[in-house]
């Protein structure tokens, strides 16, 4: 869908900070210049040009905050969002702001009290066959649980809903295919007031940021719930629906749709 100059105007003034998923959006399979049919400099170009304008990019991720520090040094982000929200880090790790979504003090007593709910027990025998842990990243997060598979989101928050309402099963997007699963997803399993939308909330207010500055780009149903917390969202995967009036669809089959939103930003003089 083109992006049209009077839809970004009716929500967006100058951009200041920019929310933006990592593995999908402007990276693929983790590497910067890699695309599922060879290699672009565009995305590096555009976060170079994002850098140089001032602009924050602030990296909105399922990987742990470890895991991201090294990917934020060699880019150059001072701030990011990691663990689906768990995780606020600033100055690149200076300060961390913890949304753990429940009365815990550790992440730790976080991933133990969703191990006693039962929850992850009772999805994986539910829905067997189609869903079982993410391997080795199940296995490595500290703070909560990881499967993969391919589930009818309405069919699991349904089940989520009535059986565990203290708790979301949260699809952060397509990952590469996975044992039996050709198309799968990757699903956090996390307290119910945990996720991105929430972390963006806490760091508009954390930081005294306005609506009309911010933008989010992403290719997931988790990435767009950022939509109701920025001006304008840009999702890169068509087969993600949405009703959200301030979301603009942009085409990322060739692993080029980062750059192409930027550079749209920077020609009409919005960075």
């Amino acid at each position: 869908m083109d992006i049209t100059l009077q839809k970004l105007r009716k929500f967006l003034d100058k951009v200041k900070v920019i929310y933006s998923d990592v593995d999908g959006t402007f990276v693929h399979n983790g590497c910067l210049f890699c695309t599922k049919d060879g290699y672009t400099l565009r995305n590096a170009e555009a976060i170079y040009t994002l850098l140089s304008a001032g602009i924050d990019v602030v990296m909105t991720s399922g990987r742990e905050k470890e895991k991201l520090k090294d990917t934020a040094r060699i880019l150059g982000f001072q701030n990011y969002i990691a663990n689906l929200g768990i995780e606020i880090v600033y100055d690149q790790g200076e300060k961390v702001i913890n949304n753990y979504g429940i009365d815990v003090t550790s992440q730790q007593d976080l991933k133990s009290w969703i191990e006693k709910t039962g929850v992850v027990n009772n999805i994986l025998d539910k829905f067997a066959g189609k869903v079982t842990f993410y391997k080795p990243w199940s296995d490595i997060l500290r703070t909560h649980f990881l499967l993969i598979g391919e589930l009818d989101n309405n069919e699991i928050d349904i089940f989520i809903v009535n059986y565990f309402p203290k708790l979301r099963i949260i699809d952060n997007g397509a990952v590469p295919p996975y044992q039996d699963f050709k198309n799968p997803h990757a699903y956090h399993i996390v307290p119910k007031n945990v996720g991105k939308k929430e972390a963006v909330r806490i760091d508009k207010s954390e930081r005294n940021l306005k609506t009309q500055n911010l933008i989010g780009i992403g290719d997931s149903l988790e990435d767009v719930s950022i939509a109701d917390e920025v001006a304008v969202f840009f999702l890169l995967d068509e087969n993600v629906k949405t009703s959200k009036e301030n979301v603009i669809y942009i085409s990322n089959t060739d692993g080029e749709g980062f750059s192409r939103i930027v550079y749209f930003l920077k020609n009409y003089n919005l960075l």
